[in-house]
């Protein structure tokens, strides 16, 4: 019998949650961001690589890209606005390690992270400028587990 602990934990949980958890972030920031209200987005869900089998012959998954992208021109404060909620969103979530990567801010390229020692999600937000396509992205990336039929 698989116990809650490892149920939450298999790959295919892993993946479901992840996919939910940055789609409900874009719609909070759809529904909070006047520029946002009318962009068209994309929706990539990710690709599934297999890790070296273990000493009993079973392969961890993780799962890279995962994504929702718009090619839409948001201001500075925009991206300062998305912070805030990128913040409050994943402070109340599992992914608690929260934080802004300010090293690219000035060339107009917002990058912020959420992440736990598994999975991680980014949101990038290029405003627009003369070394950048205007774009927000938020993506999801799931750490290596085992499926559900590798744990039972």
């Amino acid at each position: 019998m698989v116990d809650e602990m490892q149920k939450q934990n298999d790959f295919e949980t892993a993946c479901k949650n992840m996919t939910e958890e940055i789609g409900i972030f874009k719609e909070e920031i759809v529904s909070k961001c006047a520029e946002l209200q009318d962009a068209e987005w994309l929706f990539d869900k990710g690709t599934t690589k297999v890790c070296k089998a273990d000493e009993n012959g079973k392969k961890k998954r993780c799962k890279v890209g995962i994504c929702y992208i718009s090619k839409i021109a948001l201001t500075n404060d925009a991206a300062i606005e998305i912070w805030r909620m990128f913040k409050e969103h994943f402070d109340d979530s599992n992914l608690t390690n929260v934080e802004r990567l300010t090293g690219n801010e000035e060339m107009g390229r917002y990058v912020f992270s959420a992440k736990n020692e598994l999975d991680q999600v980014e949101c990038v937000i290029n405003t627009p400028g003369e070394w950048n396509i205007p774009l927000i992205q938020i993506k999801g990336y799931v750490g290596s587990r085992y499926r559900i039929s590798d744990i039972d």
